[in-house]
């Protein structure tokens, strides 16, 4: 009966009216039997291997609510400069869009730090978002790879890496606007300006011990509560160095990491 209603009700639209609603249930079944075929014969078989390539939906909020509406512009970003690594990391791409945007839209209090900038893809995510809430982003990066001071102990085998980027490429992608670009080597450049007292969200990209303990001891304290701390490659395996710190620091911590699935295993904490 529930059918018949619905058909009865579309056959007695105007013309114009009733070809949308019928192309739409028309377009939305096709979906239907495409996702079914996809997902759960080809991805299954895809999945099951353990090569290089998987098949992953998108999450709901996104394909089926339509719920990110910044996607394509975002997305671009992500990727910018033919980051390959970033390409097919949707995971991290999502979290750190979801979680930033949840935890600003709780009005926790402070603004955004970034330490690890390299070419500002996830810089630009954090500006994006920082704007729309008004609040301000810090960015802190040598801007020119690994300072060698930072390759000794576990991290001493450790070739310099990242130097492929530079203020000026990254200002063209994130912006200027509600951001501050710090240069230098960290911590001593905090002494090039003046960090606010809360913080909502820290950001630590740097792979390496020293700065990763750094960021830390520095970020963690002015972290409001309920504040967003967000640690790339902690789960990774490549980067002992970043993982150490990250035990250490928390041991005698009231929160512990939690795991992200992400393609080098970030993990998250939330301020108590």
């Amino acid at each position: 009966m529930e059918v018949l209603r619905k058909v009865t009700a579309i056959l007695d639209l105007p013309p114009a009216d009733r070809n949308k609603k019928i192309k739409a249930a028309v377009r939305r079944r096709i979906m239907t039997i495409a996702d079914a075929v996809i997902y759960t014969t080809i991805g299954y078989w895809l999945n099951c291997y353990e090569g290089k390539f998987t098949l992953s939906d998108r999450p709901e909020f996104h394909r089926t609510f339509k719920k990110f509406p910044g996607y394509k512009y975002l997305f671009k970003g992500w990727v910018a400069g033919k980051h390959n690594d970033n390409c097919g990391d949707l995971a991290r791409f999502y979290f750190i869009y979801e979680n930033v945007r949840h935890v600003l839209g709780e009005s926790i209090l402070g603004d955004l730090v970034e330490l690890g900038v390299h070419r500002g893809n996830s810089a630009k995510i954090l500006a994006e978002l920082g704007r729309a809430a008004g609040r301000h982003l810090f960015l802190f990066d040598t801007f020119a790879g690994f300072d060698e001071r930072d390759l000794h102990g576990i991290d001493g085998a450790r070739p310099a890496q990242f130097s492929d980027t530079s203020v000026e490429r990254v200002q063209r992608l994130v912006g200027t606007d509600h951001v501050t670009y710090v240069k230098g080597f960290f911590p001593d450049s905090l002494n090039l300006t003046t960090l606010p007292e809360r913080l909502a969200v820290a950001h630590i990209d740097c792979d390496l011990y020293d700065p990763m303990k750094a960021g830390l001891e520095c970020f963690y304290p002015r972290l409001s509560p309920g504040g967003l701390l967000i640690m790339h490659d902690y789960g990774s395996g490549y980067w002992p160095g970043a993982t150490n710190a990250i035990d250490e620091f928390f041991a005698d911590k009231p929160e512990r990491p939690v795991l992200m699935p992400d393609r080098s295993g970030s993990a998250v904490v939330r301020k108590v």
